[in-house]
């Protein structure tokens, strides 16, 4: 493989990721109007992305037992292709079942097939002295193939005479993107077999799981990482506050949605790793300062009045508590490694701790939605539950419980390494004397 082909083979690789995905988690950009556009209430729609994270979670684990097996360029066609499916039978608004369905579909392919096989191809175009470098980079081009996605998407809506007509636009857009890719994939994406090879095992053993389950740090990695992604779920149903509640122009919210969910994606995740490697020095004391900014501002969006005089205050607010999540999205993963955890248990440890980290997934979409209820319905359904009173309540208190985690997680490691330590010291004083 040549140098050419390895770059264009990482440029094309990288960009699938931006696309893939969209439809899945439009919710961020367009919550109500895909509600309206599938013509199902916000409550089920709710529930469907709450099944997609049921499957999501699952199909994490299987992702190593299918790249170990097949090809990573076949899965990635694969996964592509049957997502492009997927969604242009969304866009054919086949009623609940049918949309459950298809969300269940890109569930198995996008983390099933896509995830693993798409790690393993990154990985065997660089040697070990590389991979850094190109994983950083993936994330870079992912973010930025996102927010032109993203803002192309927005512009479609925008012209669109009705929004729910425009995101249906929008989900046959962004099926056919998939299968141009799926081809770009395949036509031009090289691989090498050696490198492959030695990248040793994707799969995840049960003994591996035992093994994870009864390491502390996998439950305190598990924990803190879930605990911040419990903020990153909620993002998308910032959208009908600030519209609703805080007045702002619809057209101008979904333009928010895409800076809120792409462009924090490659401006922030830097920007952590740089902080945690040049100031704090650690990950877990990193992540107490996030959930300390975050609580703070859960607190203030308690007591902020929701009136259209505060909808500038709002959006800062809310711009201000993206970039302390996405910071925190772009190294929490990073603890596995500062915590001394042994390379061959580390598999089992990441495999465990993603799948209670990604349990928000799973029911806090319902909740939510259950929460706001949904003004521009006919009729209209009210806030239930307490409202966004609830739900700043219970960021509050997740915030408050990272706190917790990322402390016992430092001090752990800490005294950790005082008792290491300690012998050795034990063992220098008689010679010193």
């Amino acid at each position: 493989m040549t140098k050419s082909q390895k770059w264009v083979s990482f440029l094309i690789l990288s960009m699938t990721c931006g696309v893939i995905y969209q439809v899945a988690y439009i919710r961020f950009v367009f919550l109500g109007p895909t509600a309206r556009a599938l013509d199902v209430s916000s409550q089920d729609y709710a529930n469907i992305i709450s099944v997609f994270g049921i499957v999501a979670m699952v199909m994490y684990f299987f992702g190593g037992w299918f790249a170990d097996r097949l090809s990573p360029k076949i899965l990635i066609v694969t996964a592509l292709a049957v997502t492009g499916l997927a969604d242009l039978y969304l866009g054919t608004v086949p009623g609940y079942w049918g949309i459950l369905a298809a969300h269940v579909v890109m569930a198995v392919a996008g983390m099933g097939l896509y995830w693993s096989a798409l790690v393993k191809a990154i990985g065997m175009l660089g040697d070990s002295s590389e991979q850094g470098r190109l994983f950083g980079f993936l994330e870079g081009v992912r973010g930025v193939t996102s927010t032109v996605v993203g803002f192309v998407g927005t512009a479609v809506v925008a012209a669109s005479v009705a929004e729910a007509a425009g995101v249906l636009w929008l989900i046959r857009l962004y099926g056919i993107l998939c299968f141009v890719y799926a081809a770009l994939v395949w036509l031009f994406v090289k691989g090498d077999d050696r490198r492959l090879a030695g990248l040793g095992s994707s799969t995840v053993t049960l003994r591996q799981l035992w093994r994870a389950a009864r390491n502390r740090y996998t439950w305190l990695i598990g924990g803190t990482v879930m605990l911040m992604y419990c903020f990153y779920t909620t993002l998308g149903y910032f959208s009908p506050l600030l519209e609703h509640r805080y007045g702002m122009a619809a057209a101008l919210v979904g333009v928010i949605g895409v800076v809120r969910t792409y462009v924090f994606q490659f401006v922030a995740g830097p920007a952590g790793g740089l902080v945690v490697d040049k100031v704090t020095r650690s990950t877990p004391r990193f992540l107490r300062w996030m959930f300390a900014g975050c609580a703070l501002i859960a607190l203030s969006f308690l007591v902020l009045p929701r009136d259209y005089a505060f909808k500038w205050v709002a959006l800062a607010l809310m711009f201000a508590l993206c970039l302390l999540v996405f910071a925190s999205r772009g190294v929490y993963w990073a603890q596995v490694g500062e915590t001394g955890i042994h390379p061959d248990e580390r598999g089992g440890v990441i495999g465990l701790a993603s799948g209670i980290a990604y349990l928000p997934d799973a029911f806090l979409p319902t909740l939510s939605a259950w929460w706001i209820g949904d003004p521009s319905a006919t009729p209209a359904v009210p806030e239930q539950g307490g409202g966004y009173t609830a739900l700043f309540v219970f960021l509050l208190t997740v915030a408050l419980l990272g706190l917790g985690l990322t402390t016992l997680t430092d001090r752990t490691r800490r005294r950790e390494l005082t008792a290491r330590a300690a012998p050795a010291g034990a063992e220098a004083t008689p010679l010193a004397a």
